[in-house]
């Protein structure tokens, strides 16, 4: 299995692997490099821990062959476990339901916006097609199961209009996320112009105003921290 990162962060364990179908242009994850690890020396760093919530994350988990049976494996050793991904492969998150207590998924722009998310993506139209199917499937997976929708505010592409035009996707969510664009410089690559973080963190709470109509819980998250907005 071959992973950028493995490690403890606060009460969890973050497996972050390598590998990613798409391409985004400002992405870091799929810049880094990587080890690989079998199976057992993951499940054995997991045990070491102490800890009992493992994080599923990477540039893109599903794509590890293996990973189906270290999510079991995890949740034979009595582990909760969050799954992020960006959705491409519904049938892997399929097949983890019995194992996992909840998911992280990506939402880029409005699903019918396919010119933005070709250009956040950096795939192909025709592959956008399908990323887009296959996304909506996934959701609609995640959402019977804790979710959690996961958005990179990048203005231009995440907007008042556009995120009113998210609405009925997130709809359903247990929670959305909303990330500052390079507020954290582990997650993202100066892209579209921007080199700082952005948008004013008054337009977070702006666009968290919005959501917070439809997801009973809104997580800001950017250079002054955090701040939830709903429920606690």
């Amino acid at each position: 299995m071959r992973l950028i990162n493995m490690g403890l962060k606060g009460e969890q364990v973050r497996l972050d692997f390598f590998g990613c179908n798409l391409k985004c242009p400002y992405c870091i994850h799929i810049r880094q490099p990587f080890e690989e690890y079998s199976i057992d020396e993951v499940a054995e760093f997991v045990s070491n821990s102490a800890v009992k919530k493992v994080f599923i994350g990477g540039a893109e988990p599903t794509l590890q062959k293996d990973l189906t049976p270290l999510i079991e494996l995890l949740h034979s050793m009595g582990m909760e476990i969050i799954l992020k991904s960006d959705g491409m492969k519904p049938e892997v998150l399929e097949k983890s339901l019995p194992f996992v207590k909840g998911f992280v998924l990506e939402l880029k722009a409005p699903l019918e916006d396919t010119a933005a998310i070709e250009e956040l993506t950096g795939i192909s139209s025709k592959r956008v097609e399908q990323y887009v199917a296959n996304l909506k499937t996934s959701i609609d997976i995640a959402k019977t199961r804790w979710l959690r929708l996961w958005v990179r505010v990048i203005p231009g592409y995440v907007t008042e209009e556009s995120v009113k035009r998210m609405l009925p996707v997130m709809e359903g969510a247990s929670e959305v996320l909303l990330y500052q664009f390079l507020s954290n410089p582990d997650f993202d690559l100066p892209f579209a112009g921007y080199t700082s973080p952005v948008p004013a963190w008054e337009d977070m709470e702006s666009l968290a105003g919005i959501v917070v109509e439809k997801v009973p819980r809104v997580i800001i998250v950017g250079e002054k921290g955090r701040k939830i907005i709903g429920k606690e």
